[in-house]
């Protein structure tokens, strides 16, 4: 039968004195005379040599276990995304013998070992008989058992020459492996260790390769063909050579029959069975771009050798459905927007408390090379426009500022030498302007962000300084982008003037989302070892617990508030953009922001739930300009719809589950130090003796100031307002003046003492302020 009991003991007196017997007798060149007389002398021998072999080989079962197994890639569910094989090795999954089939235990024992079940790793007489062909110079010996053969894979120190001594220690090896080990462990090693032909090394890869199947669901014709190969897996490899595959087929099922495995009608029916082996290629099956940055994330972490060779069972973070739809959604607003000259589109979606990847779409073809379709833009820098606005103004408000803070959007000219990057010219000036090429006076932060006015985001910036804002945009998740010196970028980071990857913008967007704390984009959930070991679990790392607090959640908060605020943004988006039309549709808050660069090369919408974070950037991956339009109208479509899809389809409500399976709140959680509180409305100080409005403040940090009081950066800012009035009136959007009028009339401006340089009625402060 197929069941032997764990060998032990030692070597048994009589086999060792055959086993000496056998190594005179295959000296050949020695008279029967001087056989007999050197018998004894070569049985203290061949004790000694026992013990020489076995003392120096390592534990064979270390080995198989060491040995090189293929790395699989899964999507969340389970479905295969990749075999990552080795390029110089091939493919192996290691399988248990209770995940083969009994038809392929039974015909490699048949055909290799038939004695298998009862020897002690060597079979003396088949050495015997098969010295003795090799000394008649002609047939072949079959006098290697199984253990031998596993012996000759796993102990590489025996070597490989064709020699009588080689025989001699791969047998005394043999003898030590039974020892060891139960017959069931050494069938187990050897099936999982011996070379089947087309790079497949054990046979759950064999059936892999050749029959698309595992190893366990062989029938006895697919069994009885596999075990054949063996021998010569180059010469019967069934997809090159059928016929001669099918004729070793022959005999082991002949085998079978002799030694009572299968009935001669079975090996009949197994032999005439239709069988179409396969050519293994190793390509990606489903979602490149996010296979290919799988790959790296791994390597980069576990190592190039443990993701070509260490056989890891590798679990993403992705819905292969969700991905595939992803990927339609993007190539469909890609395929509408060609009059806009805009070839290409990526997107990215995370899931902020966990720091799971949904999905990710690289490009709107992986396979178009016109597009460059194979470069995964999600991971490649480009510069965001606006859409970094809300980390600029973020880093505002740790120096000081919120929400209601009151910015001069007046023109703005600074002597800072720069390249123009659509005329290539030098520039000796930054002098940036807002979209819609008007000013609107006295503005608040809240009014600025939501409507995207460039001068006060520029201007948020300068008061902040631009070493603190790239420090902050570290810390928040952009920790590959922004890598060169401050002054490298100047002002015009706070408009996207540094490239960024989408992927981490989208995870700083999910900083925002979980007001504040930082948890890393994660496409990993789980990876184990070849004998199952536990590398990674994402079930096990409380993340979001463990997340540092890298923005104060008030701050986060109040930066949220901004960005969902629907009535704020309507100055210049008018009622029912696309922005408001799909907060709407999801029925709670949901935070966007879009960004276009100046040259209309890059074009991004990015937004977030509680529980969602999507990231869409479009353009062409050459860098060419496409015809004027904005982040709302070219990126947007394809952030509504994933945001939509994600949130409404049944489908995927797992997905956006919080800590403990449990659904997270659509309400956005007011940190404990935040209030809503009275502000002036024409400063942004303390509210007292004029109109007052609210605003989100955090306790400690509220204006200090009177409504009538202004710090020396406000009374410089406010200066250059009115005299900028006088020269560029006409350039201000309606109620543009009439806001800095209000501001003056508020700091008592047209009191001011042009003999003592300062506002009367105000108090020197120092600089700062609110």
């Amino acid at each position: 039968g197929r069941t032997a009991a764990r060998q032990g003991g030692g070597i048994g007196k009589i086999r060792v004195i055959l086993l000496a017997l056998t190594g005179l007798f295959a000296i050949g060149v020695l008279g029967l005379g001087l056989f007999i007389a050197a018998t004894a002398a070569a049985v203290g021998g061949t004790v000694r040599a026992y013990k020489e072999v076995n003392d120096n080989l390592p534990n064979a079962a270390a080995i198989a276990v060491d040995t090189f197994q293929t790395t699989r890639i899964f999507d969340r569910d389970g479905a295969l995304l990749q075999e990552v094989d080795d390029p110089n090795a091939g493919w192996r999954t290691f399988v248990p013998l209770d995940q083969i089939s009994p038809y392929l235990i039974d015909a490699t024992v048949a055909a290799e070992d038939a004695t298998f079940w009862t020897h002690r790793g060597v079979e003396p007489l088949a050495i015997v008989r098969g010295v003795a062909i090799n000394a008649g110079g002609s047939g072949s010996s079959g006098g290697s058992t199984i253990t031998q053969q596993l012996v000759r894979s796993l102990f590489t120190d025996i070597g490989y020459e064709l020699s009588y001594t080689r025989k001699g220690k791969e047998a005394l090896a043999a003898i030590e492996v039974e020892r060891q080990f139960s017959k069931q462990d050494i069938l187990t090693m050897y099936l999982n260790q011996i070379f089947y032909g087309n790079r497949s090394y054990g046979i759950e890869a064999a059936a892999q390769t050749f029959f698309d199947k595992h190893a366990k669901d062989l029938t006895l014709g697919e069994a009885s063909l596999l075990a054949g190969l063996p021998q010569r897996p180059t010469d019967y490899n069934p997809v090159v050579n059928y016929e001669l595959a099918k004729g070793r087929q022959i005999y082991v099922l002949d085998q079978m029959v002799k030694h009572g495995y299968v009935t001669r009608a079975e090996a009949d029916a197994a032999f005439l069975e239709p069988l179409k082996a396969r050519d293994r290629s190793g390509a990606i099956l489903e979602n490149p771009h996010f296979v290919n940055f799988i790959r790296g994330y791994v390597s980069e972490r576990f190592g190039e050798d443990a993701l070509l060779r260490g056989g890891l069972q590798i679990t993403t973070s992705i819905d292969t459905q969700l991905q595939n739809q992803a990927e339609e959604i993007v190539a469909q607003q890609v395929r509408e927007l060609e009059s806009y000259r805009a070839s290409n589109a990526a997107m990215v979606a995370i899931a902020p408390w966990s720091g799971e990847v949904l999905a990710m779409v690289g490009s709107a073809d992986f396979n178009d090379a016109v597009i460059e379709g194979q470069n995964n833009v999600a991971i490649l820098p480009q510069q965001p426009g606006s859409s970094i606005k809300p980390i600029a103004y973020a880093a505002a408000f740790e120096a000081g500022w919120n929400p209601g803070t009151v910015i001069m959007d007046t023109s703005f000219k600074q002597e800072t030498p720069w390249t123009d990057p659509v005329t290539g010219q030098e520039q000796k000036f930054y002098e940036p302007q807002n979209y819609t090429g008007q000013f609107y006076g006295a503005v608040t932060v809240r009014t600025a962000l939501s409507n995207s006015l460039n001068i006060p985001a520029v201007k948020a910036l300068e008061y902040t300084g631009v070493g603190e804002m790239i420090e902050l945009a570290h810390r928040m998740g952009l920790k590959n982008s922004l890598q060169e010196d401050p002054s490298f970028y100047g002002l015009s980071l706070a408009l996207g003037g540094g490239e960024v990857q989408l992927l981490e913008l989208t995870n700083a967007y999910a900083t925002f989302a979980n007001n504040g704390r930082y948890v890393e984009a994660n496409p990993i959930r789980k990876i184990t070892d070849s004998a199952g070991n536990v590398l990674y679990d994402i079930a096990r790392d409380h993340r979001f617990e463990q997340a540092p607090q890298v923005l104060k959640a008030e701050h986060a908060y109040q930066i949220t508030s901004i960005l969902t605020d629907d009535e704020s943004r309507r100055m210049l988006f008018g009622a029912d953009n696309r922005f408001e039309t799909t907060q709407e549709a999801l029925g709670r808050p949901t935070a966007a922001k879009s960004g276009t660069t100046n040259d209309v090369k890059d074009i991004w919408t990015m937004g977030y739930t509680t529980d969602l974070a999507v990231g869409v950037w479009v353009g062409n991956t050459d860098n060419t300009q496409m015809v004027a339009m904005d982040g709302i109208q070219g990126a947007g479509p394809i952030w509504e719809k994933v945001m939509l899809e994600l949130h409404r389809n049944p489908a995927y409500a797992d997905l956006l589950l919080g800590p403990g399976g449990k659904p997270l709140p659509e309400e956005f959680a007011k940190p404990p130090d935040l209030y809503r509180g009275d502000l002036c409305a024409a400063t942004g100080h303390r509210a007292g003796g004029g109109d007052s409005r609210q605003e989100w403040l955090v306790r400690g940090e509220g204006p200090a100031l009177r409504c009538d009081q202004l710090s020396a950066y406000e009374r410089k800012e406010l200066q250059a307002a009115m005299k900028d009035i006088d020269r560029n009136g006409g350039k201000y959007a309606s109620g543009g003046t009439s806001s800095v009028r209000r501001y003056a009339d508020a700091a008592r401006y047209w009191e001011y003492d042009t003999n003592g340089g300062d506002f009367s009625g105000t108090t020197p402060t120092p600089e700062g302020g609110g």
